[in-house]
């Protein structure tokens, strides 16, 4: 057993990489809220979620066997401003032959929520017609290299890695597999919600440095007095003066 956790933790480790590569550049609107859409694979996954996002307003819809589409549709019932995170769990159930549906639905979800922070698992699903799931992943690397903040839970990498994460099916999680699933996602979610007050100190830093800068002080302060009285005295004055 204490090597099963030891792998887990591994495993964890390489997963919560993935995330601190795919670093925050937009800052989170709402109240700190957040929603989590998805199919059987959340399903599995909510419950433990709740545990490692204690204390934050979490609103969870999610519908076994669902496509994208349809989580859509579970997002459009579901979102509301308040929410700053939106954690997208979509894919699993597209054709992996058609990754662009999947891609465009997380854009979707993209145009409706502005600058709030998406969550965007990578997807383990059932090869079609000798297909799997590589196109649906790079749509979702995709994503998130064009949209700066895109946290990425590697759930993807992390079954690769320790395939005993799922059930006999080799699609859902078991009870251990969906814990370690939520503790990604977990970490995503809080990536999002940090930098939401790290980017508003950096604002209000920023705009401090930029009020300091626009007060001249000693010679340069006075230089342009000189010249400001020279462009209000008119061109031969101020032409004689603005040379002192």
């Amino acid at each position: 057993m204490s090597t099963r956790r030891g792998i887990l933790r591994r495993a964890l480790g390489v997963a919560l990489a993935m995330l601190a590569i795919a670093a925050p550049g937009a800052r989170a609107a709402g109240d700190g809220a957040v929603l989590v859409v998805g199919d059987s694979l959340e399903e599995l996954t909510s419950p433990y979620l709740e545990r490692y996002l204690a204390g934050i307003p979490l609103t969870v819809n999610a519908v076994g066997g669902y496509n994208s589409y349809q989580i859509f549709d579970l997002f459009q019932e579901s979102y509301d401003p308040s929410q700053s995170v939106i954690v997208f769990d979509a894919g699993t159930n597209d054709n992996p032959n058609y990754p662009q549906i999947l891609a465009e639905n997380v854009r979707r979800v993209a145009a409706a929520v502005g600058d709030r922070c998406i969550v965007l698992p990578t997807i383990h699903g059932l090869s079609v017609e000798g297909t799997g799931d590589a196109g649906k992943n790079r749509a979702v690397v995709e994503f998130a290299a064009e949209r700066p903040g895109t946290q990425v839970p590697d759930w993807a990498g992390a079954v690769a890695r320790d395939p005993g994460l799922l059930q006999s099916d080799d699609l859902h999680p078991t009870p251990e597999g969906a814990d370690f699933r939520a503790r990604l996602i977990a970490q995503g979610v809080h990536g999002c919600l940090s930098y939401t007050e790290t980017a508003a100190r950096s604002a209000a830093a920023a705009a401090e440095v930029e009020v300091t800068r626009m007060k001249p002080v000693g010679r340069l302060a006075r230089r342009e007095a000189q010249l400001r009285r020279a462009r209000a005295e008119g061109p031969e004055r101020g032409a004689a003066n603005a040379s002192g």
